[in-house]
């Protein structure tokens, strides 16, 4: 995928679904800031109620992060929309590549609260309630599952690719669930002290989105991006297969995976914390 480019995955009279690119904007408020997807799909302003047509971003994605966005094109869609997000009726699921192998564990649940990091030189950063004397700024509970798909090394380093998926929707949850437990993603220079700078972008994509509406439900993939990107597969060497993941059949089988609450066979574990 053209790293400038936003890819319409679907669109009808109520949404438009798109694959945002890494490293780039939702919106923005500055009008000389071009590397947004609205200016790519729409006009600057269009995430503004005083445009002529707005959208409406019923959840958002960060700028390191690429993968499906759903936008709603009118307030009634976004309401809908809004609510299945509210009620955690939707599922979301992503493609990682974290640092280490993990060999210990096969599927995680990983319920570390999820709070604003009160370093007062960290803002906007988040952090994880792993223990009593890492309680943050109003922590709220966070759930991620975590499937490992496969293991290799990138540039000799051992990694993992991982299935995730969100069972709550805390800022940089994802990232910072990862990080708490040893394993930061490839290339997140925020949750890594800006030590990993050298991949070219963070490797989390969000890769499939589901939104059960009780009419016409929506079930929107996104290609698998990190192995067709030739800046990555120069520097990958495979390891050990779990699952395979690469084609959508192959994708909706590991999300199948993930979303039982236990399989026969599949070693697990739990990391919590409780006061």
């Amino acid at each position: 995928m053209d790293k400038m480019a936003v890819e319409i995955l679907f669109e009808n009279d109520d949404f438009i679904i798109v694959n945002k690119p890494y490293d780039m904007y939702i919106n923005s408020d500055n009008e000389n800031e071009k590397n947004t997807v609205t200016c790519h799909i729409a006009s600057h302003d269009s995430h503004l109620s005083t445009s002529t047509s707005p959208l409406y971003f019923v959840h958002r994605l960060d700028y390191s992060t690429s993968g499906i966005l759903c936008i709603a094109k009118n307030k009634t869609a976004a309401g809908r929309a809004g609510k299945l997000f509210e009620k955690r009726l939707t599922s979301k699921y992503y493609l990682a590549i974290v640092r280490g192998h993990i060999l210990n564990f096969e599927l995680a649940d990983i319920h570390y609260a999820v709070g604003m990091d009160p370093s007062p030189q960290s803002a906007h950063k988040m952090t994880t309630v792993t223990s009593s004397a890492s309680l943050s700024n109003e922590p709220r509970a966070a759930h991620t599952r975590l499937l490992v798909l496969e293991t290799g090394t990138y540039c000799g380093d051992p990694v993992t690719v991982v299935l995730l998926k969100p069972i709550t929707g805390r800022r940089h949850q994802l990232r910072v669930h990862c990080s708490a437990i040893g394993h930061t993603i490839l290339g997140d220079y925020t949750y890594t002290n800006k030590v990993d700078s050298t991949p070219h972008r963070m490797f989390l994509h969000a890769t499939r989105l589901i939104l059960p509406f009780e009419q016409d439900a929506l079930d929107i993939q996104s290609p698998e991006p990190f192995f067709s990107d030739p800046e990555l597969s120069g520097k990958w060497k495979p390891g050990k297969k779990c699952y395979k993941y690469s084609t959508p059949a192959d994708f909706t089988a590991v999300c199948d995976v993930i979303d039982r609450s236990y399989t026969v066979g599949v070693k697990c574990k739990e990391f919590c914390f409780k006061q």
